[in-house]
Protein backbone atom coordinates (compact mmCIF):
# COMPACT_ATOMS: atom_id res chain seq x y z
CA UNK A 1 0.00 0.00 0.00
CA UNK A 2 1.20 3.13 -0.83
CA UNK A 3 1.44 6.16 1.08
CA UNK A 4 1.45 9.55 -1.37
CA UNK A 5 -0.29 12.19 -2.34
CA UNK A 6 -2.93 12.12 -5.51
CA UNK A 7 -2.75 15.04 -7.81
CA UNK A 8 -6.35 15.69 -7.07
CA UNK A 9 -5.19 15.70 -3.28
CA UNK A 10 -2.20 18.17 -4.33
CA UNK A 11 -4.30 20.88 -6.19
CA UNK A 12 -6.77 21.58 -3.77
CA UNK A 13 -3.85 21.95 -1.55
CA UNK A 14 -2.28 24.75 -4.14
CA UNK A 15 -5.85 26.48 -4.72
CA UNK A 16 -6.53 26.77 -0.65
CA UNK A 17 -2.28 28.24 -0.16
CA UNK A 18 -3.53 30.64 -3.11
CA UNK A 19 -6.78 31.89 -1.74
CA UNK A 20 -5.11 32.12 1.83
CA UNK A 21 -2.61 34.48 0.22
CA UNK A 22 -4.92 36.59 -2.12
CA UNK A 23 -6.58 37.42 1.61
CA UNK A 24 -3.90 37.67 3.24
CA UNK A 25 -1.16 40.48 0.70
CA UNK A 26 -3.55 42.88 0.33
CA UNK A 27 -3.37 43.90 4.16
CA UNK A 28 0.48 43.12 4.52
CA UNK A 29 0.95 45.77 1.56
CA UNK A 30 -1.52 48.02 3.52
CA UNK A 31 0.79 47.93 6.64
CA UNK A 32 3.64 49.72 5.15
CA UNK A 33 1.29 52.80 4.07
CA UNK A 34 0.00 52.71 7.55
CA UNK A 35 3.28 52.99 9.31
CA UNK A 36 4.34 56.04 7.75
CA UNK A 37 1.02 57.49 8.15
CA UNK A 38 1.06 57.11 11.84
CA UNK A 39 4.84 57.97 11.66
CA UNK A 40 3.40 61.55 10.08
CA UNK A 41 0.35 61.74 12.54
CA UNK A 42 3.23 61.28 15.68
CA UNK A 43 5.46 63.97 13.72
CA UNK A 44 2.25 66.96 13.96
CA UNK A 45 1.25 65.65 17.50
CA UNK A 46 4.81 66.37 18.19
CA UNK A 47 4.98 69.40 16.84
CA UNK A 48 1.95 70.99 18.70
CA UNK A 49 2.75 70.09 21.94
CA UNK A 50 6.72 70.54 22.17
CA UNK A 51 8.02 72.27 18.85
CA UNK A 52 5.25 74.64 18.25
CA UNK A 53 4.98 76.20 21.37
CA UNK A 54 8.65 76.16 21.87
CA UNK A 55 8.94 78.27 18.92
CA UNK A 56 5.89 80.56 20.15
CA UNK A 57 7.26 81.28 23.51
CA UNK A 58 10.76 82.30 21.81
CA UNK A 59 8.76 84.36 19.63
CA UNK A 60 6.97 86.30 22.22
CA UNK A 61 10.26 86.47 24.27
CA UNK A 62 12.21 87.93 21.13
CA UNK A 63 9.17 90.54 20.97
CA UNK A 64 7.73 88.62 17.23
CA UNK A 65 4.17 88.84 18.56
CA UNK A 66 3.81 85.11 18.79
CA UNK A 67 4.89 84.46 15.00
CA UNK A 68 6.68 81.60 14.06
CA UNK A 69 7.39 82.48 10.48
CA UNK A 70 10.61 84.13 11.27
CA UNK A 71 11.83 80.92 11.52
CA UNK A 72 14.00 78.95 8.61
CA UNK A 73 14.53 76.26 10.22
CA UNK A 74 13.17 73.69 12.90
CA UNK A 75 16.01 71.11 12.73
CA UNK A 76 17.48 71.83 15.59
CA UNK A 77 14.14 71.46 17.60
CA UNK A 78 13.11 67.43 16.12
CA UNK A 79 13.56 65.24 13.86
CA UNK A 80 12.07 64.93 10.72
CA UNK A 81 10.81 62.12 9.52
CA UNK A 82 11.75 60.29 6.94
CA UNK A 83 8.50 60.56 5.10
CA UNK A 84 9.68 64.39 4.32
CA UNK A 85 12.17 65.82 3.22
CA UNK A 86 13.88 68.43 5.38
CA UNK A 87 14.56 71.33 2.89
CA UNK A 88 11.07 71.61 2.11
CA UNK A 89 9.58 72.47 5.53
CA UNK A 90 9.01 76.11 5.67
CA UNK A 91 7.46 78.10 8.22
CA UNK A 92 7.31 80.73 6.67
CA UNK A 93 4.09 79.98 4.81
CA UNK A 94 2.27 79.58 8.20
CA UNK A 95 -1.25 81.19 7.34
CA UNK A 96 -2.41 83.97 9.82
CA UNK A 97 -5.81 83.21 10.75
CA UNK A 98 -6.05 80.56 8.40
CA UNK A 99 -4.16 76.89 7.71
CA UNK A 100 -1.71 76.69 5.33
CA UNK A 101 0.98 73.87 3.75
CA UNK A 102 4.40 74.12 5.54
CA UNK A 103 5.80 70.86 3.86
CA UNK A 104 4.35 68.05 1.72
CA UNK A 105 5.43 64.07 1.86
CA UNK A 106 7.78 62.31 -0.36
CA UNK A 107 5.28 60.12 -2.23
CA UNK A 108 7.73 57.80 -2.92
CA UNK A 109 8.76 56.74 0.77
CA UNK A 110 5.02 57.81 2.31
CA UNK A 111 2.92 55.54 -0.43
CA UNK A 112 0.13 58.67 -0.47
CA UNK A 113 0.54 62.61 -0.51
CA UNK A 114 0.43 63.93 2.89
CA UNK A 115 0.33 67.46 3.53
CA UNK A 116 1.48 69.37 6.99
CA UNK A 117 -0.44 72.82 7.07
CA UNK A 118 0.31 75.60 9.72
CA UNK A 119 -2.00 78.15 11.90
CA UNK A 120 0.79 80.76 12.65
CA UNK A 121 0.80 82.07 16.56
CA UNK A 122 -0.53 85.44 17.74
CA UNK A 123 0.36 86.86 21.32
CA UNK A 124 -2.42 85.05 22.71
CA UNK A 125 -2.11 81.81 20.77
CA UNK A 126 0.01 79.59 20.03
CA UNK A 127 0.43 77.75 16.22
CA UNK A 128 -1.10 75.06 15.42
CA UNK A 129 -0.25 72.39 12.78
CA UNK A 130 -2.64 69.42 11.26
CA UNK A 131 -2.11 66.83 9.31
CA UNK A 132 -4.38 66.63 5.71
CA UNK A 133 -4.31 63.37 3.30
CA UNK A 134 -4.90 64.72 0.08
CA UNK A 135 -6.43 61.22 -1.27
CA UNK A 136 -9.41 62.19 0.19
CA UNK A 137 -8.77 65.86 2.32
CA UNK A 138 -9.43 64.32 5.74
CA UNK A 139 -7.23 65.70 8.68
CA UNK A 140 -5.54 63.11 10.04
CA UNK A 141 -4.17 64.81 13.12
CA UNK A 142 -5.07 68.47 14.32
CA UNK A 143 -7.91 70.77 14.33
CA UNK A 144 -10.12 71.77 11.58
Amino acid sequence: MRRSFTMLEMIFVIVIIGILAGVALPKFLNISKKAHEANLISFVKTLNRTTGEDLWSKSIYEGKHGSIKHYSSILKYIDIPVELNESDINLSNCGSGRYAAVAYSDTQTSGGIYVIECKDGTPTTAPYFRLVRLDDNKTLAGRE
